[in-house]
């Protein structure tokens, strides 16, 4: 199942913190970055799909997003420095 990461854009963290915690209700499909600053989300769909399942987008037309803007990009590969529970979430995670 792909994982995505989904980063706020603007001060909005909380938000989206909030929507993941309501569309993503399964504890071992997301994994929250340090400081609240982003998600990793494992789902079974496109990007699109994703972002409006999470209500970044999706509304109707003149209709804001109670998230707002957020990015949200498919994680193919990884590098980088952080905490070993987000390593050990991506390991695990992307092998399923």
């Amino acid at each position: 199942m792909p994982i995505y990461l989904a980063i706020p854009l603007k001060d909005n963290d909380k938000e989206l913190a909030a929507s993941v915690a309501r569309n993503i209700p399964s504890p071992t499909d997301s994994h929250v970055l340090q400081n609240n600053k982003g998600w990793l989300v494992k789902f079974d769909g496109t990007t699109i799909e994703l972002c409006n399942k999470l209500e970044i987008t999706g509304q109707d037309q003149g209709q804001s997003s109670p998230v707002g803007s957020c990015l949200v990009v498919p994680v193919n590969s990884y590098y980088g420095r952080g905490p070993t529970d987000m390593w050990e979430w991506l390991e695990i995670r992307s092998d399923e």
